[in-house]
């Protein structure tokens, strides 16, 4: 039996090219087709469609990419072993967002502030990890839970009504995203801090001030 050639060592990519490697790998799992290159550029806030092809091109050249000619969705990953239309083993690539408004949640995937691979580990219980997201804690009104500004929160995607009372949650007040435990209680979102230096607000749910992202499932920090 012929034995197939060993895999070329893949260049090394700029932050950049990282970035666009990343997001276009997400968007295949995420929507089972290619990205076309204007959604690149909306995606990673790029406006020149010169420079998103400049950056496609670096990495079909470096043998990341692989490109169809004059075809609209004619990207696909490298390498026969990676196909991006299936969920595999491999560990999930989560988005995460940058600063956004609660009264304009559907931009929160429109403008990523990067892509974070993480261990599966930190996903208990997730069947679909392109629902996760990943965020900055902004103050510290968890820390009695252990949560600290700063914090990475890892968050499954979910409305406040598929939430259990006293679960914590991600939710966006105005453009500040805090961690806190949340509750339902006479037709009103309570959001319940763990330090005593912090006060609990509560909203209606319809109250566009505030957006419940979903549920923190785990924290990362830099020592």
């Amino acid at each position: 039996m012929q034995k197939r050639p060993a895999p070329r060592e893949k260049k090394r990519l700029t932050p950049r090219q990282n970035d666009t490697f990343e997001f276009i790998r997400g968007y295949m799992r995420k929507h089972r087709k290619p990205p076309t290159l204007r959604e690149i550029g909306e995606g990673l806030g790029i406006r020149s469609g010169n420079a998103v092809s400049k950056l496609v091109e670096a990495l079909v050249r470096k043998g990341y990419l692989e490109r169809e000619p004059n075809a609209a969705r004619g990207l696909r990953l490298a390498g026969a072993e990676e196909d991006p239309f299936r969920l595999d083993d491999a560990p999930p690539n989560l988005l995460i967002i940058s600063r956004t408004n609660s009264r304009e949640p559907e931009r929160l995937r429109e403008r990523p502030g990067g892509y974070l691979t993480v261990d599966p580990r930190l996903l208990p219980g997730v069947r679909h990890p392109d629902r996760c997201l990943i965020a900055r804690a902004g103050d510290d009104g968890m820390n009695g839970d252990g949560i600290h500004k700063g914090d990475l929160l890892v968050i499954e995607e979910a409305s406040w009504k598929d939430l259990r009372n006293g679960e914590v949650a991600a939710c966006l007040v105005g453009e500040m995203l805090y961690a806190r435990r949340i509750f339902f209680l006479n037709d009103r979102l309570h959001l319940r801090p763990a330090d005593r230096h912090y006060t609990e607000e509560t909203f209606a749910p319809e109250d566009p001030g505030c957006y419940v992202v979903g549920r923190v499932l785990s924290i990362m920090r830099r020592l």
